[in-house]
This record gives C-alpha cells, sequence and structure tokens, in this order.
C-alpha cells in the first residue's frame, strides 16, 4: 500500500508539474516561445559565424612591400620619383603572380605614363631630374605639368622652367596657392588650353600606384 500510494503521488505530482509548465508556457503565453527560439538561433547562427572561415583578405603590407622593394630595386630611384608605365606593368606581374587579385589589373598600368611620353623623357636627364626632385614633394606638380605639356608651347615652356634657377617655385605656385589655382583654371579659357588643376587620373609616384591598387583590391 506504501509503495502504491507513493508512486501514485509520484505519478500525480509529474501530471501537476507537467499542467503548471503547460499553464506557464502554453498557448495563453504565444510570444514566449517564438522569443526564445529566437533567441536560441541568434546564439546558434553568432556561434557558427565565430567559427566559420572567413575569406583571406590580401594583405596590404605584403603589397605594400612589393612596390617597396621594386622601386628600390630601380637605379637611381629616390621617393616620389616619377614611375612609368612599363614598371607598373612589372609590379602588377608580380602581384598577380603571386596570387592576389586585382580588379582589372591591365587598366592600372594604362595609367601610367608611356616609357616615350615627354615628362618621362625629359626627367630622365640630369637637369630634367633635378628639376624633378624639387617639385616632386609639392602635391599636384606632375599632374598640372602633364596637364601644361598638352597645350600649344607648353612643352617649350616646361623646358625653360627646367632651365631657370627657381623655375621649380612657379609649378609650386601654381600647385599649392590660391593664385595659382586661378591661373590654372584661367588657362581653359585659352585657345587650344585646359585647365590645370583638374584631375588627369594618372599615377605618377609609387605612392599613387599603391593607392590604387588597395582600391583595386577593395572592387569586388
Amino acid at each position: 500500500m506504501l509503495v502504491g500510494l507513493h508512486f501514485s503521488h509520484v505519478c500525480y505530482q509529474d501530471r501537476g508539474e507537467r499542467m503548471l509548465v503547460r499553464r506557464k508556457f502554453g498557448r495563453g503565453d504565444g510570444g514566449l516561445w517564438p522569443l526564445l527560439l529566437s533567441t536560441a538561433l541568434a546564439i546558434y547562427m553568432a556561434e557558427f559565424v565565430v567559427a566559420a572561415p572567413r575569406p583571406h583578405a590580401p594583405d596590404d603590407r605584403a603589397v605594400a612591400k612589393v612596390v617597396e622593394e621594386f622601386f628600390a630595386s630601380q637605379p637611381d630611384y629616390q621617393n616620389d620619383d616619377l614611375i612609368t608605365r612599363s614598371q607598373i606593368e612589372k609590379v602588377v606581374a608580380k602581384l598577380v603572380s603571386d596570387g592576389v587579385k586585382i580588379s582589372d589589373p591591365s587598366s592600372i598600368a594604362k595609367r601610367g605614363l608611356p616609357d616615350d611620353s615627354f615628362l618621362v623623357r625629359e626627367f630622365a636627364t640630369p637637369n630634367g631630374k633635378r628639376f624633378m626632385r624639387k617639385i616632386a614633394s609639392r602635391s599636384g606638380a606632375y599632374s598640372h605639368l602633364d596637364r601644361l605639356s598638352t597645350i600649344p608651347r607648353g612643352e617649350t615652356t616646361i623646358r625653360d622652367l627646367m632651365r631657370t634657377k627657381d623655375g621649380d617655385k612657379m609649378i609650386e605656385y601654381l600647385a599649392t596657392t590660391k593664385g595659382g589655382k586661378n591661373m590654372g583654371s584661367m588657362m581653359a579659357q585659352a585657345r587650344g588650353g585646359v585647365d590645370l588643376n583638374k584631375p588627369t587620373g594618372r599615377i605618377y609616384t609609387a605612392d599613387d600606384l599603391l593607392a590604387a591598387l588597395k582600391d583595386s583590391m577593395a572592387k569586388p
């Protein structure tokens, strides 16, 4: 009898507890179950995302190292020197061979000045190289000279500036001062002229190349 009573008590208690649980989490509290379910799902997905392997992104430092080492190997190269299309092609080819994903690598090389272009040829001369290194650190100096070389007598003007003692000061004035920028805009009004301030989209330096590569790698 005691056993039977004890068993019936347990069964009754068990049924009572289940009824209590059902009353607490039954249909009358319809918003609780979805909440618990969504919470559990969120925890599971968070653990899955953390555990899932993430796609490997190109290491910017590794790309910068390739660019730096290449130009360091070029004879008589200094930081901010004008770089050429063929040099850009070699850097891009090296990166591609290393497995770096570059969006449309040929378009990057085309943004460099051809090796036979006016500025590249002039800056390869002793006088031109001295002039180049005087203006190299001035933001916009190369693009201003590039634009200037396309207008009538522009190449002659640049050669004259190279021979003039303070010719670099004129380029600095055009590229960095308000008065110079106003003068650059006025050049567009002259016959055959161009706005010297308008960006060319060219890659002139190793820093320009590195920025273009990083932008290209960021694209899908």
